[in-house]
């Protein structure tokens, strides 16, 4: 696996000088990474951008670590064949029309399958879009040039895609939406040889990744992939598609992947420490929560709720119930703390309905003693705070302060803001430039603490 991800030398059956075709894109990102260790093919021209193409393989002048095919699939065989005989190790095949769309396709698949295992090579497809090492900045894909190129930030979470277009959404959206530092990205497609088992265990031990998200149809070796993924420390965060019947038929038909028993699936991620995910921005924020927070391990899950609104408190409350998590008892300290901002008449509780008091002192007041009293109660583990953004924007709470006793306390704080819709994105990117993670919708923030809380 290490190879994949970090080649020294690459070979591009397929090579195209056609602007914004696959076999382009795919041109310019190993140009780019490879230079003179770069092999296009290509045999119906000379050159590429005053590059020189060679008719096959078996004309290249040096020994390839990872030939990449792009060609119409009825000509993959072939091209296999030139790399037995090349004696290169490690295709990845990017090509569709194989399993994902039938008999004949599958019988293809089977074909290219049969030449490899007979010649000791490994496939890593085919229908999907490769390998990015964001750290070592090799790019084996054919996500265009314009999307990536000088914005990745190299970091500690690598992904595992069982699509191709869906691992180019997720970079898409990573780089414009949510930043986040990446090391691995896979796209394995049909996964007709390399499998999400192999790439799990060459992750676990990889040292630049720290946190792993996977969005998977099926799962190869299963009892390996699970016995991987309750030996170690990092976060396992899959998204399983295919668990219904509608999504199961959608599953097979995209990538060929049989459906499994979705009750045993989730009875086994629990018992594995595996966090499930249900939705495709949930799983981004999920694992970018990890590269934020490092919460005990043995957590309690005990959260503290602070809210404008006495129903907001009441509905979380239910879905931190429904959770498996707990409305976390205040010391009398805590309480001796908020009641100096609270109107006589009113006693704290949690959730902390703060807005009388917010009439009486103000939101910087009220927010920052009732936090401070929350991060030092040793009975809460983390902080759900939502908030109201007013039509003006005037600072509710101070912000430096904020991440400061965050960091402080390593308790997890997500807010969930509402109101006047400019202010609340104001406030969002003020939260999320000091690393306070922001949610659009309640339950996926407590889903966000309980992956944080009660990983293992």
């Amino acid at each position: 696996m290490k190879k994949f991800f970090d080649p020294e030398t690459v070979a591009l059956v397929g090579a195209s000088s056609r602007p914004f075709r696959p076999g382009h894109n795919l041109f310019l990102n190993l140009r780019d990474c490879f230079g003179e260790k770069f092999f296009p093919v290509n045999p119906r021209v000379k050159e590429i951008e005053g590059i020189r193409c060679y008719s096959s393989l078996l004309e290249i002048p040096a020994q390839v670590d990872v030939a990449i095919i792009i060609i119409p699939a009825n000509s993959v065989p072939e091209v296999l064949e030139q790399c037995a005989r090349k004696g290169i190790k490690r295709v990845i095949i990017e090509s569709a029309g194989f399993a994902e769309v039938g008999k004949q396709g599958k019988k293809l698949q089977e074909i290219c399958l049969e030449i490899a295992r007979k010649n000791g090579i490994r496939l890593w497809g085919p229908n999907c879009m490769g390998a990015i090492n964001i750290t070592k900045n090799k790019v084996l894909s054919f996500m265009s040039p314009f999307l990536w190129k000088g914005r990745f930030s190299p970091g500690p979470v690598s992904l595992v895609v069982q699509s191709g277009m869906l691992s180019a959404g997720f970079l898409s959206y990573i780089i414009s939406k949510m930043p986040f530092g990446l090391s691995k990205v896979a796209s394995i497609g049909n996964k007709s040889d390399v499998n999400e088992t192999e790439i799990l265990e060459y992750l676990i031990q990889d040292p630049d990744t720290r946190v792993i998200g996977m969005y998977l149809e099926s799962i190869s070796q299963g009892r390996k992939f699970f016995q991987l993924a309750k030996s170690t420390d990092k976060p396992v965060v899959v998204l399983k598609g295919g668990s219904s019947p509608y999504g199961a038929q959608a599953a097979y038909s995209h990538t060929a992947s049989l459906a499994q028993d979705d009750s045993l699936v989730e009875g086994i991620f629990h018992q594995a420490g595996i966090i499930r995910a249900k939705g495709l921005v949930e799983l981004m924020e999920v694992v970018r929560a990890f590269t934020i927070y490092q919460p005990e391990k043995k957590s309690k899950a005990r959260l503290a709720i602070i809210t404008f609104s006495g129903a907001a408190g009441v509905v979380a409350s239910d879905r931190v119930y429904e959770l498996g998590m707990k409305i976390a008892r205040l010391s009398k300290k805590t309480e001796e703390q908020v009641k100096t901002v609270f109107p006589d008449w009113m006693e704290p509780a949690n959730p902390l309905d703060i807005y009388p008091a917010i009439e009486k002192n103000g939101p910087q007041i009220t927010y920052q003693t009732a936090l401070n009293a929350l991060f030092q109660d040793p009975g809460v583990d983390a902080i759900f705070l939502h908030s109201f953004a007013p039509p003006v924007n005037v600072p509710i709470i101070n912000y430096d302060w904020l991440a400061e006793q965050m960091k402080k306390s390593n308790k997890p704080v997500v807010a969930w803001i509402m109101g006047h819709t400019e202010t609340a994105k104001q406030i969002e990117e003020e939260l999320r430039k000091r690393g306070i993670i922001v949610v659009e919708e309640m339950v996926r923030g407590l889903r966000i603490l309980r992956a944080l809380l009660l990983r293992k």
